[in-house]
């Protein structure tokens, strides 16, 4: 009986599996995460920003990151902006992050320039 139990686990884990897995990836860094899990974040930001409890510019540069990921760019630049105005507009990483945006909406002047902010900034990217 142990052992059906355990076959029912690793089939209930299988189909997790391909539920939270998605056609969402980014090629250039290899990151495969299913977008589940990316919306489920993004309610987590909300309820956090509604608790006043942590840095609100902080919350809004990861809320830009995850919609970067679901491919909401618009929306992205949205949170990236709020953040600036909030604190971190000395981040290099958040300009590399709307740099990123920038480009997959074919706004190539304005992510070139956001890509040097970054760079003047500081950042150094993990590729």
């Amino acid at each position: 009986m142990n052992q059906h139990s355990k076959q029912v686990s690793l089939s209930n884990a299988n189909v997790m599996t391909s539920d939270m897995t998605s056609h969402y990836q980014d090629k250039d860094d290899n990151v495969f995460v299913g977008a589940a899990r990316h919306e489920k974040t993004l309610k987590f930001i909300k309820y956090a920003l509604l608790l006043d409890a942590i840095d609100e510019g902080w919350l809004y540069e990861q809320q830009g990151w995850m919609f970067n990921q679901l491919q909401r760019y618009r929306e992205a630049l949205e949170a990236f902006e709020r953040a600036r105005h909030l604190g971190y507009a000395n981040d290099g990483w958040l300009y590399k992050q709307k740099s990123y945006a920038l480009n997959k909406l074919d706004r190539g002047e304005e992510a070139l320039e956001a890509c040097e902010r970054a760079r003047r900034l500081g950042y150094v990217s993990e590729e």
